[in-house]
């Protein structure tokens, strides 16, 4: 088993290397990534990629100086764009066939594509049968004729300042869907399955058992929720048993803060009776006699519970000295199980020497419970530094939004 040193030099570790690890990756990333030339020239991004801030230091002898630079994206002149609308036009049939072999052989989906790299255009396109091919490109090839069908495409390419812009068409020819005798027997069986639905609407469907000479079986395709259910059931156990451990945990932790809050009181009372004349054994008789006459306006008391489950084990002939143990036991707290070896002690010791003993632990008890309460309001600090910062950041955004806006200036 990993110890506390060991596991915190292996997290520090793990840290460390994960932080190396990405530092390096970003240094490397930032040098491959560098838009600053050998020869002292500043890389535009291509048209469409947006433009860029970069800081550069720029020196001269001894002066050093940091500079912003924005620079915008690459820009074309008209004449450039003319040539590269030409390049583009030629090259378009290949770049919306997808994976057909060409648009005069059109079997599956075209890419109508929105944009080209390296173009400085924008594509939109129409179909002049939707029903044929879809304006994503989708193309329906469903009760195509044995010869095929053309349908044509027009696509209007314009540039962002509106420069060149124009409607330019492509033909693309469908081939008719090829069905395999598979395809073509099942598709047969489900037309006479609709047949038969039709013509039996008032009594049951017959299902055919036999087509062009092969025998059918049928059978009910179910949807099969078991395993899913299983599992949705065994992810609700596992969650309800991390829960009643939760819940089990933190009533653990209630208890023993009780039990820690209402030490020092307990001793103190315990001394009282014992300086009173009363000994251990009627004390705790005394205090459990108390608590049964107050339970209903003090509330459920974890230490008056283990005190009367003391006083019943004693009147049922349990030896004090064990029954101080096992009630030391039964709290937890390091303080009860030290105050019961010292209540098991004083009946061979006698009483003046357990008073001492009782000054000393309620002393201590007393310092226990400041420290206690100033941990509680540490945590209870804590709790509130949360909303507080949020508080802060609603008021300073309240503040200097309006400024922000421009708000109030004259």
């Amino acid at each position: 088993m990993v110890g506390k040193k060991d596991k915190k030099a292996v997290l520090t570790g793990m840290l460390t290397a994960i932080g190396l690890v990405s530092a390096l990756s970003l240094h490397l990333c930032s040098r491959m990534e560098s838009k600053l030339a050998e020869g002292a020239q500043v890389i535009r991004n291509e048209w469409g990629a947006g433009d860029y801030k970069i800081r550069l230091l720029a020196q001269a002898g001894e002066w050093r100086r940091e500079i912003a630079l924005s620079v915008g994206e690459r820009q074309y002149t008209f004449e450039e764009k003319e040539k590269l609308l030409k390049e583009l036009l030629a090259s378009l049939p290949d770049l919306v066939k997808g994976r057909n072999q060409d648009l005069n052989h059109v079997t599956t989906d075209l890419d109508l594509i929105t944009s080209v790299s390296g173009y400085p255009f924008w594509l939109s396109w129409e179909s002049e049968n939707d029903k044929r091919i879809e304006p994503n490109g989708r193309v329906k090839r469903e009760e195509i004729l044995k010869g095929g069908e053309w349908v044509s495409l027009r696509v209007l390419i314009r540039d962002r300042e509106q420069e060149i812009s124009g409607n330019y068409e492509l033909r693309a020819f469908l081939l008719p869907e090829i069905l395999t005798e598979e395809d073509l027997f099942f598709q047969q069986l489900e037309e006479r399955l609709i047949r038969e639905e039709k013509d039996s609407s008032s009594g049951p469907v017959d299902l055919p058992q036999s087509m062009d000479g092969k025998e059918i079986r049928w059978k009910e395709e179910k949807s099969e929720y078991s395993v899913f259910v299983f599992l949705l059931f065994m992810a609700g156990a596992v969650l309800v048993r991390w829960g009643v451990d939760r819940d089990h945990k933190k009533s653990i932790q209630k208890r023993n803060k009780q039990l820690l809050a209402e030490y020092a009181g307990f001793v103190n009372m315990l001394r009282l009776y014992l300086i009173a004349g009363l000994t251990v054994k009627k004390a705790f008789i005394r205090i459990a006699n108390d608590y049964a006459s107050q339970k209903m306006s003090l509330g459920k008391k974890y230490l008056h519970q283990e005190i009367e489950t003391l006083c019943w084990q004693l009147e049922n002939g349990m030896s004090e000295e064990q029954a101080y143990q096992e009630w030391g036991k039964r709290c937890g707290e390091t303080r009860y199980r030290r105050l019961s070896f010292l209540l098991g002690v004083h009946l061979k010791q006698g009483n003046r020497q357990l008073l001492s003993l009782l000054a000393q632990e309620s002393e201590a008890a007393q310092e226990d419970r400041r420290n206690f309460a100033r941990k509680a309001g540490e945590e209870a600090g804590t709790k509130l530094l949360i909303p507080m910062i949020m508080m802060l950041a609603v008021v300073m955004m309240l503040v200097l939004l309006p400024a922000y806006l421009g708000f109030g200036t004259v």
